[in-house]
């Protein structure tokens, strides 16, 4: 199914703290202050991508084109079936998937009709699993995704929250591997280097494989 995803609203905060950051680099000044944040966030940014994972809160959206609806038969070729009960296979067809782990919350799920006008689901017609990875959203039983007239691309938007931490709570894995990301990026400010370095064996992604989402 064709989707889009798109970030609307970065962290508040970074899983690094500014003084965290230069103890790292053993930087006592302030002159470059603005840098060094700048590279608590690229490194939070690099490790999500990483890891195929939100590390603080944020806020996303996801649109479709489309509802999914299951096909009118419950005929299924064995590699679908499952140790669950038969017509489990038929409302699993109904589900969405959400791309970006770890999502905390669903805030709305919206539709724009033919004549531009935008009707927001109410939330008490579907259920929202966020145990699952990917978080999953399906219709209530015995309900189902209200019928779309017209085709219109993107006319479907979800708006979540995905962070798996808070600054209480991240992993010091984490922190760590994006610590080293920092302290390369500030030793070479230049896309190229003439330097022979090589990937320490407890480095990055050492440090990330834990938490990676290896995932649909």
């Amino acid at each position: 199914m064709n989707f889009g995803i798109q970030l609307v609203t970065n962290p508040k905060d970074e899983p690094l703290t500014l003084a965290e950051a230069k103890a790292h680099l053993r930087v006592d000044f302030d002159a470059e202050d603005t840098l060094i944040l700048s590279l608590i966030h690229a490194a939070r940014e690099t490790v999500e991508g990483k890891l195929r994972r939100s590390v603080f809160s944020q806020t996303w959206r996801m649109t479709l084109d489309q509802f999914p609806y299951p096909v009118e038969t419950l005929t299924v070729s064995p590699s679908e079936r499952d140790e669950y009960l038969f017509p489990s296979i038929y409302y699993s067809r109904f589900a969405i998937r959400l791309p970006r782990t770890k999502v905390t919350a669903v805030s709305s799920i919206t539709l724009q009709d033919v004549d531009n006008s935008t009707v927001t689901l109410d939330p008490a017609t579907y259920v929202v699993d966020t145990n699952s990875e990917p978080a999953r959203i399906v219709p209530i039983n015995g309900g189902g995704w209200p019928y779309v007239a017209s085709y219109l691309p993107g006319s479907i938007a979800i708006t979540f929250t995905a962070g798996e931490w808070d600054s209480k709570t991240v992993p010091v894995s984490i922190k760590q591997a994006m610590l080293l990301l920092m302290g390369h990026w500030y030793a070479n400010r230049e896309a190229v280097t003439e330097q022979n370095m090589q990937i320490l064996p407890l480095a990055v992604d050492s440090l990330l494989e834990r938490w990676k989402y290896y995932g649909p």
